[in-house]
């Protein structure tokens, strides 16, 4: 039996949901499986994403921020508002974000031809070197991570996990 087809193994959240059926038996722990198991891969995700992106002087929520750019297309440039509601993120936390990369060289601000007032966030040829640079590495290392499941396996949980987001997330 291949690795990918042994699940016979207890984890984490099997111990978790086993102790509660032991003190609690009438708690219903059924979500623990799916909601605790999320949490946990994600935390695991991030650790073994943050790797590659420490290697080249960025954080997670940078790389976001450079891809997003990045997928505008050229020249390369969005509204701070385009760019807080594509990450999700509060309009600070981006500001600060921003604030780093344009102390780096790899994103400038620059005025907003169809409205004088604004500002638009850019991609630098430097922030466009390094994103095409970590992109297909942070790709391969998703890749990596994802290794333990077939192709089917990968499909499934791809279309069960979107069909979880489209529950929970706002409509845009």
């Amino acid at each position: 039996m291949s690795q990918r087809e042994d699940i016979s193994g207890e984890d984490h959240v099997d111990r978790v949901r086993a102790a509660w059926a032991r003190e609690r038996p009438e708690l219903d722990t059924e979500p623990v499986e799916i909601v605790a198991r999320v949490g946990r891969i994600a935390q695991r995700l991030d650790r073994e994403l943050e790797r590659v992106f420490a290697d080249y002087g960025l954080t997670r929520e940078s790389f976001d921020v450079l891809a997003t750019l990045r997928r505008a297309g050229a020249p390369y440039r969005l509204s701070p508002t385009e760019l807080y509601r594509t990450l999700m993120r509060t309009s600070g936390a981006v500001t600060n974000r921003l604030k780093r990369l344009e102390d780096a060289g790899l994103v400038s601000r620059v005025a907003d031809a169809a409205d004088g007032r604004g500002l638009l966030v850019e991609l630098t040829p430097a922030g466009r070197a390094v994103i095409d640079r970590v992109a297909p590495l942070h790709l391969a290392n998703e890749q990596r991570l994802l290794a333990g499941l077939s192709a089917d396996d990968r499909a499934a949980l791809a279309g069960l996990l979107r069909k979880l987001a489209l529950t929970l997330e706002p409509p845009e």
